[in-house]
């Protein structure tokens, strides 16, 4: 896409990269989340078939248009190799989904919903070129 990305310092409690345009005068940060195997099928209820990722209680507080979250679903398997799955979601999308009180901070996307998300890397590139 043609961006700097850079990796921030081990230990940042809220983004994993920075993206900047070439001019410098705009950058997102992206917060990644990885699972081997995220998907989740219902053969009884398939309209319930979806992708899991556990955020933590940050996803509840971590919210701003610059923001967003980078989903990956690995989709190892042992003898058969996948290309992953990658999910981009603003990250105010990802805040509105919890309530305050919840013990697990688990933030779904709906098989129904894929197409928001999956492989939406405009999301982030409008943000820099805009």
């Amino acid at each position: 896409m043609g961006f700097p990305v850079a990796l921030t310092r081990g230990g940042s409690p809220t983004v994993d990269l920075m993206v900047g345009d070439l001019t410098g005068s705009a950058t997102i940060s992206i917060q990644v989340k990885t699972s081997n195997w995220a998907w989740r099928a219902f053969k009884k209820k398939p309209e319930n078939n979806h992708w899991e990722w556990d955020v933590g209680k940050k996803g509840l507080h971590l919210r701003s248009e610059n923001i967003f979250y980078a989903f990956v679903d690995l989709r190892w398997v042992a003898d058969k190799p996948a290309r992953p799955d990658v999910f981009i979601v603003p990250s105010s999308v990802v805040a509105d989904k919890f309530g305050p009180n919840w013990s697990r901070y688990m933030f779904w996307i709906m098989e129904s919903e894929a197409s928001k998300y999956r492989e939406r890397w405009d999301l982030i590139t409008g943000k820099l070129s805009g």
